[in-house]
């Protein structure tokens, strides 16, 4: 329940919203430098018309409210049209010098801003090329997604300034997210947000939301538009510009965006020359393909590269286990009698059952998050072999 006073302060906002929409629409729109003639919608056929001077692009700043009132303000908003418009197809060759880097910073907003949902993470790849189109924005992909990341506050995509980026995706979630940007540079479109330029989760309730015009919902995304001309597909007309930048804070999970000195991780897993040098000397794989393989790991850093040479060790296979021992661990065990508390890494790609499963020993590795850790509760995919009754 909502208590007396935080009610009255969410009914004062739903009638300040409901104010700005009925009575004040040419003063809100003004502010983005709107001819009063632009931020009117088109007669029906008419050929939308746009100002010169570009919006404003307002920083991701959100009202001090709680998550209820949040929602409450942003209920009383109502859905405008979504409208004729639809997303342009855009493309980046493969072989262009731009593309690696182009590719991995899509990847970064769609993981980091949708997770592992493939419908959200398209409707985020949308937005973002959406912006890459629009004279109000950067017109490189890195450009768009790091804008503002340097600074504290004033970013576009909070998770490029708030520390989201220490947390890294699984190797098999970062390869989805890849799949999303992949499709999005070889023209992939989401007409579920048509000309979208902004968005937000139903629970915040940034200052702008008001001043544009909500067009969809996805999942728990509310999705918005530039109004009049602005938010037409007539304005969306700036070109590709080139020249993506190399973003630093992709380095371990970009070799793109690495530099010289940033060592090449596993996440590059379409990369067989990635994958080589990513394996730990000395590690000794007892044969590839279907069932158990056991290896020998050098127990440090935090374990990325040892990832990568289980999917690579089990890639094609019906089923494949690769469990990695410490070397440096006394009294370790052998393929047949394996002691569980020497297991520092487990990799298990079952098809048969949908499973996929890496875990580290991070006693030994420093993983981000402790659902990455070996533990008790999950010991038991260590004698896995296909039986999700056993490892239940």
């Amino acid at each position: 329940m909502i208590g007396r006073w935080p009610l009255v302060a969410v009914c004062l906002a739903i009638i300040a919203v409901f104010v700005l929409q009925m009575h004040g629409p040419h003063s809100a729109r003004l502010t983005h430098r709107q001819s009063p003639a632009a931020a009117g919608a088109p007669l029906p056929g008419a050929r939308a018309q746009t100002p010169l001077a570009a919006p404003p692009v307002e920083p991701l700043v959100f009202a001090r409210i709680d998550r209820d009132s949040a929602r409450a303000i942003n209920a009383a908003i109502g859905f405008q049209p979504l409208g004729p418009d639809a997303p342009i197809p855009f493309v980046v060759p493969p072989a262009s010098a731009d593309y690696a880097r182009a590719l991995d910073c899509l990847a970064s907003a769609v993981w980091y801003e949708a997770g592992d949902d493939r419908g959200g993470q398209q409707a985020v790849a949308q937005v973002v090329l959406n912006r890459l189109r629009h004279p109000a924005y950067p017109h490189t992909v890195c450009g768009v997604v790091y804008q503002g990341a340097q600074r504290s506050t004033g970013c576009q995509f909070t998770f490029t300034c708030d520390g989201a980026l220490a947390r890294r995706p699984s190797v098999a979630g970062w390869q989805r997210a890849r799949e999303t940007a992949r499709a999005f540079l070889a023209g992939t479109t989401d007409p579920r947000v048509g000309m979208a330029t902004h968005y937000h989760t139903d629970w915040v309730h940034p200052y702008w939301s008001a001043s544009l015009d909500k067009i969809a919902k996805v999942g728990t995304h509310l999705f918005f538009r530039w109004h009049g001309g602005w938010g037409r597909r007539a304005a969306f007309a700036s070109g590709y510009a080139g020249g993506e930048q190399r973003e630093p804070r992709l380095a371990m999970l970009s070799p793109a965006h690495a530099g010289g000195d940033t060592p090449r991780l596993a996440y590059a897993l379409d990369d067989p020359a990635g994958l080589a040098a990513a394996r730990p000397p000395g590690s000794g794989l007892v044969d590839r393909g279907s069932g158990d393989h056991f290896i020998l790991v050098d127990a440090q850093g935090d374990g990325d590269a040892l990832a990568l040479q289980g999917l690579g060790q089990c890639r094609g296979a019906s089923y494949c286990k690769v469990v990695g021992w410490d070397r440096r661990a006394q009294g370790f065990g052998s393929p047949d009698n394996p002691v569980a508390r020497t297991v520092a890494f487990l990799y298990v790609s079952d098809r048969r059952t949908g499973v996929e499963v890496v875990l580290w020993d991070c006693g030994r590795y420093n993983r981000p998050v402790d659902s990455q850790c070996l533990s008790e509760a999950n010991r038991r995919w260590i004698s896995f072999q296909g039986d999700l009754s056993r490892a239940s």
